[in-house]
C-alpha cells in the first residue's frame, strides 16, 4: 500500500464494504477486534465511518453502536499499519463523538486494549460490570469472554461540550471544527507521530 498524504474522513456507504471487510479482516485474524461479517457491515453501515485516502483506499474506520437511548459504544476502529500515527484514528473518534452528541447520547464508551488513545481523548477508566448491556449484547457471545484483556473506558456526554455539531453530525476537521455533513473534507497528514 502506497502511503499518500490526504484523506478524507465521511460517513461510510454501501458501496464501500467490499474495500472494507479486508481490513476489518486483518484486524479480526489478529484477534483485535471481534469477527464482523460482510452482511453485518452492510446492515449497519450507517453506524460506520470511513478514512479514505486520496487512491480510494480505506485506511481506517469505526462505528458507533447504540444499545441504549443514553449509551453507545465506539467499535471496531481500525487503521491501517501504515497510516496509523497520522491523528486518523482520533479523527474518526471526534466524529463518532460528535454523533453521539447530536442524537444526545450521553455515554460513550469503548472496549480496547489501546487504553491511553482513549484516555488521551478525554475518556474515563470504568468496569465492565458497568455496562450490563454490552456484555449481554456482544460480551457473553466472545470466545474470551472470561479471560478478557480489554479494558473498558467511557466518556460523558456533558464533557463532550467542546464538541460543535452547530452544522450536523459526523463532520471534523483537523482543528476539531465541525463542517458540513455533506461535504467531504480533504485532511493533510503532517507524517508526525501524534502524541
Amino acid at each position: 500500500m502506497t502511503n499518500t498524504k490526504n484523506w478524507i474522513i465521511r460517513r461510510a456507504r454501501p458501496a464501500d464494504v467490499s474495500r472494507m471487510i479486508p481490513l476489518l479482516n486483518k484486524f479480526i485474524q489478529e484477534n483485535q477486534i471481534l469477527p464482523r461479517t460482510e452482511e453485518d457491515v452492510y446492515r449497519t453501515v450507517r453506524e460506520w465511518v470511513v478514512a479514505e485516502a486520496e487512491n480510494t483506499q480505506i485506511v481506517g474506520m469505526g462505528s458507533l453502536a447504540i444499545m441504549a437511548h443514553d449509551l453507545a459504544e465506539i467499535r471496531s476502529l481500525v487503521i491501517h499499519p501504515n497510516f496509523q500515527g497520522w491523528g486518523i484514528g482520533r479523527q474518526i473518534v471526534e466524529m463518532l463523538l460528535a454523533e453521539a452528541v447530536f442524537l444526545h447520547i450521553g455515554r460513550i464508551f469503548a472496549l480496547t486494549r489501546k487504553p491511553d488513545f482513549f484516555l488521551k481523548l478525554g475518556f474515563q477508566l470504568t468496569r465492565i460490570e458497568k455496562l450490563p448491556r454490552k456484555v449481554r449484547r456482544d460480551c457473553v457471545f466472545c470466545p474470551i469472554f472470561h479471560a478478557c484483556d480489554e479494558v473498558a473506558l467511557i466518556i460523558y456526554g456533558q464533557d463532550l461540550a467542546l464538541v460543535d455539531t452547530s452544522a450536523g453530525a459526523l463532520g471534523v476537521s483537523k482543528n476539531g471544527k465541525t463542517p458540513s455533513p455533506v461535504a467531504p473534507l480533504w485532511v493533510e497528514a503532517n507524517h508526525e507521530k501524534i502524541s
